[in-house]
């Protein structure tokens, strides 16, 4: 090999030793469903099926007031968050709350959706944190937005999970998307029992991942 080529080399692996300081590090913690495949927040992508470890999940009740844009991402006029489905009243940061409680309210009942149909204007969500069943206590965690059309898949999971005496943290389970469906709607199969030890684990994360869980439409 020429002194030049190893002059270049050594110039090369200078330069990939500074790479991270030149890009910013990935950022975000959701999970994009869109296209029906898992892109995640570190630039990674998978058409699925991922396994994963639901560490906690929340209840999210969204009202846009004007027709929503995906293409444009903006705080609903409405929007309440709660672990408790019950206890789901507008944030004091709404824009224009439209009640004083979630239920009851005239958008958050069957019927109330635009142009006639049988869905409720407000959409009723749950966002789920997760990590990979073997992540580490410093693995950061990310989340996936359940759209209300997944919402019954993920109930009947956490069901399934409390019939064999579980909570969903103590399991792995397969997520994938509906090869029945053009959208990403998904699914939630095939729940295995974790080791007490990789248990032990996943609740220490679950005790970093509530500001995730929290974190309001917009911010």
């Amino acid at each position: 090999m020429s002194t030049q080529m190893v002059d270049v080399k050594a110039q090369l692996a200078a330069e990939l030793a500074q790479l991270s300081k030149t890009v910013a590090p990935p950022s975000g913690h959701r999970i994009s469903l869109k296209g029906k495949t898992f892109t995640f927040p570190d630039g990674n992508s998978s058409p699925g099926p991922i396994d994963a470890v639901v560490l906690d999940w929340i209840s999210i009740n969204t009202y846009y007031k004007g027709a929503y844009n995906p293409q444009k991402v903006e705080a609903p006029s409405c929007f309440a968050v709660s672990k408790v489905i019950e206890d789901l009243v507008p944030s004091t940061n709404c824009s224009d709350p439209q009640s004083e409680g979630c239920e009851g309210c005239q958008w958050n009942e069957w019927g109330s959706a635009p142009g006639g149909g049988r869905g409720k204007a407000c959409k009723n969500q749950i966002r789920i944190v997760v990590v990979a069943p073997d992540a580490k206590s410093d693995t950061p965690p990310w989340t996936i937005d359940l759209a209300p059309s997944s919402v019954s898949a993920f109930t009947n999971y956490v069901n399934a999970c409390g019939g064999a005496g579980m909570l969903p943290i103590q399991t792995r389970v397969s997520i994938d998307f509906d090869a029945n469906q053009s959208y990403p709607k998904l699914t939630f199969q095939d729940p295995e029992p974790l080791a007490d030890e990789v248990v032990a684990t996943m609740f220490e994360l679950r005790n970093g991942a509530t500001p995730l869980l929290e974190k309001e439409p917009g911010t």
